[in-house]
């Protein structure tokens, strides 16, 4: 009699099947939503455990069926995130390839510019050139330079002030 019973549960049932994808493939569907943020995708790969399922119906227990749900949308969902970190890192890699491609004049120019700007930087009085490199350099706020360096806070404001001044007036001139 038991016997029976587990036949008539079986997943491979269409009946039964049904149930289930009736019973689980909105709380799965939200499960995996919650993860990727994309309605979509979602569904997609609500779809893709269905079939799963359907293939490994013999497999898998009538009540152990939303777990096995779960775990082959998770499995999906992290394959397809590992799928996309390898597309974001093929992407970077050709873009950083492709600007590497630049004419030897630009790469020239280039250089220039920055040794003008690191020279004109070397060239601030040393009050302003500290403030300026704590700030945009080590991204030390205003307030802790002032605690650091023991002034006030307006004081750190005024020689960034005439950092940037005299910065703008030597590369406007570059």
């Amino acid at each position: 009699m038991m016997f029976n019973e587990k036949k008539d549960r079986s997943v491979c049932k269409k009946e039964n099947f049904e149930l289930i994808f009736k019973a689980h493939s909105k709380v799965l569907r939200n499960y995996i939503y919650y993860k990727c943020g994309d309605i979509n995708l979602a569904e997609d790969i609500v779809q893709e455990s269905f079939i799963k399922l359907w293939e490994n119906c013999k497999k898998v227990d009538y009540d152990n069926a939303l777990f096995f749900l779960k775990s082959v949308a998770k499995n999906i969902f992290l394959n397809s995130v590992k799928h996309q970190k390898v597309v974001l890192h093929y992407k970077n890699t050709s873009k950083k390839n492709n600007t590497d491609i630049v004419s030897p004049d630009f790469v020239l120019e280039q250089q220039e510019f920055y040794q003008k700007v690191k020279k004109v930087i070397a060239d601030l009085p040393e009050k302003e050139r500290e403030v300026f490199l704590l700030n945009r350099i080590d991204k030390i706020k205003y307030r802790e330079i002032a605690i650091l360096l023991d002034i006030s806070l307006k004081t750190v404001e005024k020689r960034m002030h005439n950092a940037l001044v005299v910065i703008r007036e030597k590369i406007g001139k570059i």
